[in-house]
């Protein structure tokens, strides 16, 4: 079992160790059909990319994919969730700019606002010591579903990584919009169980590497070995097949 395309990668542009380049030739070498350059959206401290930035990825991005024929290049943002409310540091002028928004919550990203501090964040730190409380899962639940309600996201990466959520809930919000729930195979999220609410409730799967190193784009074993025991198909996790991906930003791959 092998995935077709990786729809989450990053590069030197945020923190990954590679070029576009070495992404892409490392992608094609694993006979991968697409993949998509996604770093880390303006929020993210210290390495988050600015919105004036992205033409000059894009630019980087189109050369590579004139480059090699053979596999689809695609440019990406992973936005930050930055709020209770749904709130995320990728405005939509900005994202009109993309092929794909993957959107996650990453416990150091700056948030819209002081008092924001104190709801997902501090959330996200009593998470490493115990499990949130049922206030807690039940605010941290209602802010992912309100940011895919309110943006167009393609990918939900790693849901329940270092927060505690309903992912039935989650997911029925995924369902709803269209909006494909990664099976992250670097943050191994979500388990079993999460993946069993997602279908459930209707929703599609994507597996992804999240790669920060070239030598990484692809490589899925854990998330692939999941798949595998759990007997889950192309029906179910659509990056297994050469069928064609519909995103909800409109793309097709």
């Amino acid at each position: 079992m092998k995935i077709t395309a990786d729809f989450h990668t990053h590069t030197r542009y945020s923190h990954g160790t590679g070029t576009v380049t070495d992404n892409v030739v490392n992608a094609l070498s694993l006979g991968l059909r697409a993949v998509a350059i996604t770093d880390h959206a303006r929020n993210h401290p210290l390495v988050g990319v600015k919105p004036q930035k992205i033409d000059k990825i894009r630019k980087d991005v189109v050369a590579v994919g004139k480059e090699y024929r053979n596999i689809r290049v695609l440019l990406g943002l992973e936005a930050n969730l930055i709020g209770p409310r749904g709130d995320i540091d990728v405005d939509e002028e900005l994202a009109d700019k993309l092929d794909v928004l993957l959107v996650g919550f990453h416990l150091t990203a700056y948030q819209k606002k002081f008092g924001d501090y104190f709801g997902l964040p501090l959330n996200g730190v009593t998470h490493i010591f115990c499990k949130n409380s049922a206030k807690q899962i039940a605010r941290n639940t209602q802010a992912v579903v309100d940011c895919v309600l309110k943006n167009k996201v393609d990918v939900l990466t790693h849901p329940g990584f270092r927060i505690d959520v309903e992912m039935s809930e989650i997911a029925k919000a995924c369902a709803e919009t269209g909006t494909y729930m990664e099976i992250s195979s670097r943050h191994r999220t979500p388990d079993v169980k999460g993946i069993e609410k997602a279908l459930a409730a209707g929703a599609k799967l994507i597996v992804n590497s999240d790669a920060h190193k070239p030598v990484n784009v692809g490589k899925c074993e854990w998330a692939l070995d999941l798949v595998g025991q759990m007997g889950l198909t192309s029906e179910e996790v659509v990056n297994l097949s050469d069928k064609p991906i519909k995103f909800r930003r409109g793309l097709v791959v």
